[in-house]
């Protein structure tokens, strides 16, 4: 019941107080989404596998507020999962996001973003991690400030931090608190190739968990570079210096690891399509598992428009997590993760859309050897309608 009380509590603040946040651009968006789907192995089993139909109803709202000198982005919404026979397991998820943007000066920018999730379902990190949970219920708080400036017509200085913290309902899982500060330079290298820019990077990482605690160090060098009016790649690789603390009941190791790190990620967005490729290698924390692990993420997604309604998505995914134990992680964690994603949407308008998917996921679990697999099928709705803009 609070949950709904919060929720209607954003949506008053956000009503009853127009005039004070209108700008050059102001817009109240409620929306909803209905999905239909069916999942054929729900907690991701070798032996004893649950499938279900699940229905899901999303109402959310958006208020966005853009001035000359502010940018303001406040989104709600509910995620209300009733499963068809597994009456146990239907829950109600939450998120709330709050993003500004502040021009200070013509050179100096200032962000900042906040965040609270609250969010049930097994599969809920399979998109960003490859990581497979129980429906366990998971408080998640994220905050973080960035700032850029404007050195010269030719550098760029940018540093943020970042803080975010999980919560679980049960000892089953470990709670983790995370910090990050990072600092980059840029230079523009136009004068070798058009809309080239070199980078630099600088970053520091701590992850406490109840076992272990690591500090990770890296630096990277790297380029972006526009290559076209639509596209762009960039490419950043670099050392890291990772140092582990790892508490064993009265018993302490310290570990000390080197290794590589890397980003790449080429984007483009044509009149038709969208396509994003990018692979990331770096230290980060296992959720849940009670330590780090080292993540290969190479994800792939692409949209192409046959019309100017109908379009076909795909989106593909490929991860490896692994720490030895004593590494990053008091137990051992080796997991291969690969998810294939196929749908096509329709919308009807610019508000209002339907769509229908298919995935499939592959879980290679290398410390237990076992493996197990799920096919999930869904078809959705979404309306939204912006009532109140200016």
């Amino acid at each position: 019941m609070m949950s709904y009380k919060r929720y209607l509590l954003v949506v008053i603040i956000l009503l009853s107080c127009p005039s004070l946040v209108w700008g050059n651009e102001f817009q109240l968006v409620p929306s909803i989404s209905v999905k239909e789907e069916y999942n054929s192995n729900i907690f991701f089993l070798t032996d004893n596998i649950s499938k279900d139909f699940i229905t899901t109803i999303s109402p959310g709202i958006e208020m966005v507020n853009n001035t000359e000198i502010l940018e303001t982005d406040l989104l709600a919404r509910l995620n209300r999962f009733d499963y068809a026979d597994n009456r146990e397991l239907s829950a109600t998820d939450q998120l709330y996001i709050g993003k500004f943007r502040y021009r200070a000066t013509p050179l100096l920018n200032i962000s900042t973003e906040a965040g609270y999730v609250r969010d049930s379902q097994p599969d809920r990190d399979i998109g960003t991690s490859g990581i497979i949970l129980s429906n366990v219920p998971r408080n998640r708080y994220n905050a973080s400030l960035s700032a850029d400036y404007q050195l010269s017509e030719k550098t760029a200085l940018g540093a943020s931090y970042a803080f975010g913290k999980d919560n679980y309902e049960s000892t089953k899982y470990s709670d983790d608190v995370s910090h990050g500060v990072n600092a980059g330079l840029t230079y523009d290298l136009s004068q070798y190739i058009q809309r080239l820019k070199g980078r630099v990077n600088l970053g520091y990482s701590n992850y406490a968990f109840s076992d272990s605690k690591i500090d990770s160090v890296m630096g990277t060098v790297g380029f972006s570079w526009d290559f076209s009016e639509t596209g762009v790649i960039i490419i950043d690789g670099g050392i890291r210096h990772t140092s582990s603390e790892l508490s064993y009941g009265l018993i302490q190791l310290n570990n000390d690891d080197w290794g590589w790190v890397c980003n790449v990620s080429l984007n483009y967005k044509g009149e038709r399509g969208n396509d994003s490729l990018t692979y990331n290698r770096d230290i980060t924390p296992a959720s849940g598992l009670n330590g780090a692990v080292e993540r290969n993420a190479l994800i792939l997604s692409t949209q192409y428009r046959m019309t100017s309604e109908f379009s076909i998505l795909f989106a593909a995914g490929y991860y490896t997590n692994k720490s030895d134990a004593g590494q990053f992680s008091t137990q051992a964690i080796d997991w291969r993760s690969i998810l294939i994603s196929p749908g096509v949407r329709y919308e009807f308008s610019k508000d209002i859309s339907l769509e229908a998917s298919y995935d499939y996921t592959l879980i290679d679990d290398l410390t237990s050897n076992t493996t197990v697999n799920r096919n999930l099928v869904s078809i959705r709705l979404y309306i939204q309608h912006p009532f109140w803009s200016k």
